[in-house]
């Protein structure tokens, strides 16, 4: 009875080790960030043809208050098709020095990532203490190398959010 008790309880744990490490990044340094998450937005796509709204990505906006740093990834839908799946994505992220041509440092006022991606685009690291930050963020619902235009285009333009 022992044995069978303990091999029930080893291949439940099995699974749901399985399960945790097949799901998204729950935390901020799953995606390469450190600090707490500001806000998520979800990131529209449209279909071209039936004209129809979807989602299958998300814009997330952590901020480390110890240190100052934004960071910011395009991360996809567990469950949502493509999941798991190459498609184009980037995002892009500046803050309010990026118009100030003062500030001599251009790797502090903005980061850009994008390529073909099966999770998540990013992360994209930007310096914001007292400062407001734009995050641009694209996806297209197509497999691929994002040569051609799709159908299903997504973009997301998140202008001074994220002020601290």
């Amino acid at each position: 009875m022992f044995r069978r008790s303990l091999s029930v309880v080893l291949a439940t744990a099995s699974v749901m080790t399985l399960q945790a490490l097949a799901s998204a990044p729950a935390n901020a340094g799953a995606y390469g960030c450190t600090g707490s998450l500001v806000r998520s937005w979800p990131l529209p796509l449209k279909d071209a043809i039936t004209r129809k709204t979807y989602y299958r990505s998300d814009v997330k906006l952590y901020y480390n208050a110890r240190t100052g740093w934004n960071c910011a990834v395009l991360a996809k839908r567990p469950g949502k098709a493509r999941y798991g799946v190459r498609t184009p994505m980037n995002i892009y992220m500046e803050n309010d020095l990026m118009g100030d041509d003062n500030v001599k440092n251009v790797k502090n006022k903005r980061d850009y990532d994008g390529g073909d991606f099966k999770f998540y685009a990013g992360p994209v690291k930007v310096y914001g203490r007292n400062l407001c930050v734009t995050i641009k963020a694209e996806h297209d619902d197509a497999e691929g190398n994002g040569s051609e235009p799709t159908k299903y285009q997504g973009r997301l333009w998140l202008l001074r959010v994220g002020c601290r």
